[in-house]
């Protein structure tokens, strides 16, 4: 499952159970606050799982996300790929604030209680065309794929009809087993498409972010033209792609267990428990860090583990259990914590809440169509969740 080697452990580890991290994160977890590891490059880094520590380094500064930077802790993952890198989630202060600042409107807490209709109307469509077809049906790209991409290609302004196109471009730059070519290439042709789509609405504009973004900050110089494509294929990329994850493995979970889909949706809850974010946070320290009795020196690797800090028993009693009922499950890091928390965190949630009930309330009768055992996850990519889940009704 896992092997020691010359600098540290061999990461990651492969999961034991679908469902749950790697057993060998609980026991370094428990070992110490650091624990040293050899990644698939063969560089070396420290891994960092205890909740205290993980969310204390996120809200710090000693550590920078520029993936460009000696010593950063390469897999091979989406962000570290052009041109994903250079976006608001690779770079620092201060060009991480202004980036950000760019985008930020349409993901604040009134823009998405705004949205609690079109997710509504979404998620009602999508339920529609899936309970309107032959059972059994593959849930994955049935439902969750559908309702993702709908979602944040109205939020954005880009078109549903391309949404084969950029799934399967997302989808390779995901893929821990792709080469550095095909991901490159994948970021170049998404790029392109949003790039004919920003010229598009520089001409005839709408109500959407793309239009404001080129009649506002690109019109005004504050932003490039490139800088506003790169972005843009951040939010559509990582927008649709994890919400679809969590949809499928929410629904998995509530297939499963009975006596969750006899309560309201727990979405903070599920969000702890599945923690999409596999392969954890990748950074490197700018200044020598203290974690516990381990010193980080300046320019080592740290990887933050998401998954491991949410099934921490000294934050989360009995961790490993979905508990509906679990008073401090808003703490999770599902979304990271800090300056670079996900920008989209409130549309993620709400939409999870929309969805599933919608799902289940509409199709009553929905259940697995094949073994629990034949869950296929997906152990390779940057996100972690269900390939596929045939299900009938």
């Amino acid at each position: 499952m896992y092997a020691e080697q010359r600098g540290g452990w061999a990461y990651p580890a492969r999961r034991e159970e679908p469902l749950h991290p790697p057993g060998v994160y609980r026991t370094w977890r428990e070992a110490g606050p650091a624990t040293r590891i050899v990644l698939p490059s063969g560089k070396e880094a420290w891994l960092v799982t205890r909740y205290d520590d993980v969310r204390r380094l996120l809200r710090g500064t000693g550590l920078s996300s520029d993936a460009t930077r000696d010593g950063y802790p390469r897999f091979g993952a989406a962000v570290e790929t052009p041109p994903l890198n250079r976006t608001f989630i690779g770079v620092d202060e201060p060009e991480h604030g202004r980036l950000r600042r760019m985008v930020a409107a349409e993901f604040t807490l009134a823009a998405t209680r705004r949205a609690g209709p079109m997710l509504d109307e979404v998620a009602e469509e999508c339920v529609a065309r899936f309970g309107a077809g032959p059972a059994p049906q593959d849930l994955v790209h049935g439902y969750a794929l559908p309702v993702a991409s709908g979602v944040i290609c109205r939020v954005l302004g880009v078109p549903y009809d391309c949404h084969e196109e950029f799934e399967h471009l997302t989808a390779v730059l995901t893929d821990g087993e792709r080469s550095d070519q095909d991901k490159l290439a994948a970021g170049q042709g998404i790029t392109e498409l949003l790039r004919g789509l920003v010229r598009h609405r520089a001409a005839e504009p709408r109500d959407d972010l793309v239009s404001r973004l080129t009649s506002g900050p690109v019109a005004s110089g504050e932003l490039t033209e490139d800088e506003a494509i790169h972005n843009l294929v951040l939010l559509l990329g990582a927008g649709h792609d994890t919400s679809a994850s969590m949809i499928a493995l929410g629904a998995y979970s509530l297939l499963t267990d009975p006596s969750l889909r006899r309560r309201p949706v727990a979405v903070d809850e599920l969000l702890r428990f599945h923690t999409i974010i596999q392969l954890g946070i990748a950074r490197v320290a700018t200044e020598d860090l203290r974690v516990g009795d381990q010193v980080i020196r300046a320019g080592e690797g740290v990887v933050l583990s998401l998954q491991t800090a949410n099934r921490d028993p000294a934050r989360f009693p009995d961790p490993d259990r979905i508990d509906p009922g679990r008073d401090n499950a808003r703490q999770h890091l599902a979304f990271g914590f800090g300056a670079h928390q996900c920008i989209g965190h409130r549309l993620a949630r709400d939409t999870l809440a929309v969805a599933l009930p919608k799902l289940f309330d509409r199709l009553p009768g929905l259940r697995l169509a094949e073994a629990q055992e034949a869950l296929p996850v997906t152990e390779s990519m940057d996100f972690h969740g269900i390939r596929r889940l045939p299900v009938s009704w």
